[in-house]
């Protein structure tokens, strides 16, 4: 994760706040993508059915670094998106971008890891919400809370639970968003503090994840 990071800041601007909310909320390319300003009420982001795989609206409330990769970006006069390559329309070009990212990402892997010979296996901009997922499910959240976060209205909710179940999750969703984004910045901080972090730092970054996983389990009981 740390590699995958430290490559986002190298493609500079949409595309290094974009990836990086990829991964933090763990919602589809083209949702993040397409994001509009008129989509967001501070920590609140609504996805209209027209924009979402499902057709099903979508809200999601954000926690602080997703907010702030948000919120960083400038707006641009005319343009509803807040992503966008043009100034008119949503951002664009993601192969390139990604073909970037995949260099700078090896670059660092070899730096981290000190083998010139180091190869990484071939992924997609989708992995991520698959990342998200199983990470959440590592630190304890629920398989319908995750299924709410990624907005899945099979597995869990399909069938005639999903007729019946009219949930929306709300306060669960945000705290598993909140979950991840501290176990995402936890391995950051220590991915940056060296090259080789000593056993400590990893096993304060464990302790941190480790007490907001149980936070969340502690407010579902």
């Amino acid at each position: 994760m740390g590699w995958f990071w430290s490559a986002c800041d190298t493609v500079g601007s949409p595309f290094s706040p974009l990836f990086k909310l990829l991964c933090l909320t763990g919602q589809r390319r083209e949702e993040v993508g397409g994001m509009r300003w008129s989509e967001l009420d501070g920590e609140t982001w609504t996805i209209p059915g027209a924009r979402v795989k499902n057709g099903r609206e979508h809200t999601l409330i954000l926690p602080a670094p997703a907010q702030a990769l948000i919120y960083g970006m400038p707006k641009i006069d005319g343009c509803p998106f807040v992503f966008s390559t043009t100034g008119k329309t949503s951002v664009s070009g993601y192969s390139e971008a990604k073909r970037r990212l995949d260099i700078a990402m090896l670059e660092r892997a070899k730096e981290v890891t000190g083998y010139p010979s180091l190869k990484i296996a071939p992924w997609r901009l989708h992995d991520l919400r698959r990342t998200a997922a199983s990470g959440m499910a590592r630190l304890g959240i629920g398989l319908p809370t995750i299924e709410k976060v990624l907005n899945h209205v099979s597995g869990s909710f399909g069938g005639i639970v999903g007729v019946y179940q009219r949930h929306e999750f709300k306060t669960e969703k945000a705290s598993a968003l909140n979950v991840w984004n501290e176990h995402i910045i936890a391995l950051i901080n220590v991915s940056n503090s060296s090259p080789h972090p000593p056993s400590s730092e990893l096993i304060n970054a464990e302790s941190r994840i480790a007490n907001a996983a149980e936070e969340h389990r502690a407010a579902g009981r």
